[in-house]
């Protein structure tokens, strides 16, 4: 009997054969900037071919593991990490996954050069991204709101060998997302230090040499306002714990290989950051650059799986065909593209505008309001994409050694880092309270759709349509339309962004796909229609009944 070996997908350098990835760099970035940065980002292409998925593997298959006592019952709270993950952190320390910005070596483009290297770096990793984004983050806020301590930690941050990394402590039981309810208290020691107490409920990269921390001082006001922002050192110069105790490690669905506690603070020694006040205020510059690091997450994993599931189409055979060839299959590879395509549009494009907001040459109302509808957007598409891309594999999909659940597994997080959807969309309403955040969103598209060398398509009346549709929701939007609104937003915003991109890539590379990504992205209605519902009947659905609601 003839024993049948399924051959496997080979990997390849995506910066190489990853169009949608290329094409996306090449546009937005200038012909000189593209040339300089290729060679670091074929680099990073090559680095995860081999490199980082064979360390991501061993670091989920060793997981961090709480050693809260010694052999001689001393309390010493260890945190054991395999050698595998602390290599896949320097990795992207060595390749300026931090540093970049700061060297600013590209200008206003930097940004997008970092997220093209940090798409390579976290397709096939074990999120190692996380310490690096917080360190991004810290670095960033500690430039803006404290020169003193910027001077002392920023270069620790930034190293590109031996670098710190930072944490970013803001969950507590009660609250979440809603840090007004921090419970965490920080009490003055007379020497410009402070004491923190309290529990932190979800703190990620616990092996890192620093954090941020939310607290209220002693006798502030209540909620989110009398909140103050501290920086701690995790360890004493001795090596020990900075009185902090490890109440335990979180057993999570994914980022399995990623250290995450729930840590006790007993009196941690810390400095305020830039004075006692507007603590939440100042953490914010640290959340818009988180959440557009969780925005390229989802989908560095979607092109990866991408990446493998095409290549496994010319390798597998069924009912005496290969899968490449057949039409059924080819039309559900194409429809993932196009939502992969208006992804990478949306980050790409947000990065760039993140990055001239903080140069001070961009539109601040448009960065403040992409940041939290590319998170949203992308860290929702690429759930449904890499589950779709699962699937393209078949049994081979669901077993573990493959790799490709865990890359699953791994993007659910990005729906709750950060802020879920809800609490994003309810951010990006905060925004529209600002009447010129909301004008310079609708002035960015006209702007845009007015540059297109044929205004008359039908793709492009189409968008028009959603455009308007979102004027009229902006100026009567409540809490009820948060989430409407908000994907509305994203979908309309990725539209325009493929109409670019299709023009682009007819008029560089003679190639027509571009409106076909637009022509099936389409297929889905822009806004989202109005629940056919009221708000009682909802909740009766939602809930259970809890008054009668009278059916017509």
């Amino acid at each position: 009997m003839r024993d049948f070996i399924q051959p496997h997908p080979e990997v390849s350098n995506r910066f190489a054969t990853d169009r949608t990835l290329r094409h996306t760099l090449e546009r937005l970035l200038p012909a000189e900037v593209f040339a300089d940065a290729s060679p670091l980002l074929a680099r990073m292409g090559e680095r995860a071919m081999h490199e980082i998925p064979a360390l991501a593997a061993v670091a989920e298959h060793n997981e961090p593991r709480h050693v809260p006592y010694d052999a001689w019952g001393r309390r010493t709270d260890h945190i054991e990490v395999d050698p595998a993950w602390t290599r896949l952190v320097d990795i992207g320390q060595e390749e300026g996954l931090v540093a970049l910005p700061y060297e600013n070596p590209y200008g206003e483009f930097t940004r997008v050069v970092q997220a093209g290297l940090v798409n390579l770096y976290d397709g096939a990793g074990a999120v190692a991204s996380c310490p690096l984004v917080m360190t991004d983050g810290a670095a960033r806020l500690l430039t803006l709101h404290d020169k003193t301590l910027a001077a002392r930690y920023v270069p620790h941050l930034t190293a590109r060998q031996q670098g710190w990394t930072s944490g970013q402590w803001m969950t507590e039981k009660e609250g979440g997302s809603d840090v007004g309810q921090t419970s965490t208290t920080a009490r003055p020691l007379g020497d410009g230090t402070w004491a923190l107490t309290g529990t932190k409920w979800f703190t990620s990269a616990t092996t890192s040499q620093m954090a941020l921390a939310l607290a209220r001082p002693d006798g502030a006001e209540a909620g989110s306002r009398g909140l103050s922002l501290f920086l701690l050192e995790l360890r004493r110069p001795d090596g020990s714990w900075n009185n902090i105790r490890v109440r335990r490690l979180k057993d999570k669905l994914g980022t399995r290989a990623l250290p995450t506690a729930e840590l006790e603070l007993e009196g941690a020694i810390a400095t305020p950051v830039g004075g006692i006040e507007r603590g939440v205020g100042k953490i914010a510059d640290l959340l818009n650059l988180a959440r557009l690091w969780a925005s390229w997450g989802g989908p560095a994993g979607v092109g990866h799986l991408l990446m493998l599931a095409r290549d496994y189409a010319t390798r597998r055979r069924v009912f005496g065909e290969l899968l490449c060839d057949k039409p059924l299959h080819r039309q559900w590879i194409a429809r993932i593209t196009a939502e992969y395509e208006a992804m990478l549009a949306l980050n790409f494009e947000t990065a760039l505008a993140l990055n001239r907001h903080e140069r001070g040459t961009g539109e601040p109302g448009l960065a403040r309001l992409l940041a939290p509808l590319t998170k949203l957007a992308c860290a929702r598409q690429s759930i449904w994409a890499a589950s779709e891309l699962v699937e393209s594999f078949g049994g081979a999909g669901y077993v573990e050694d493959t790799g490709i659940p865990r890359v699953l597994r791994n993007l659910h997080v990005h729906c709750i880092w950060e802020g879920t959807t809800s609490v994003l969309a309810h951010d990006v309403l905060r925004a529209l309270r600002t009447p010129e955040s909301g004008e310079a969103f609708l002035a960015d598209i006209d702007r845009r759709l007015a540059s297109l060398p044929r205004g008359d398509v039908p793709e492009v009346q189409l968008v028009r349509r959603a455009r308007q549709q979102l004027r009229e929701l902006m100026a009567v939007a409540q809490e009820n339309d948060g989430r409407r609104l908000a994907w509305g937003m994203a979908r309309t915003y990725q539209s325009v962004l493929l109409l670019e991109a299709a023009v682009w890539r007819q008029a560089r590379k003679a190639d027509v796909s571009g409106w076909t990504a637009l022509r099936l992205f389409l297929q889905e209605p822009l806004v989202p229609p109005a629940l056919p519902a009221s708000d009682d009947e909802l909740a009766g659905l939602a809930f259970g009944a809890r008054r009668e609601v009278a059916l017509a």
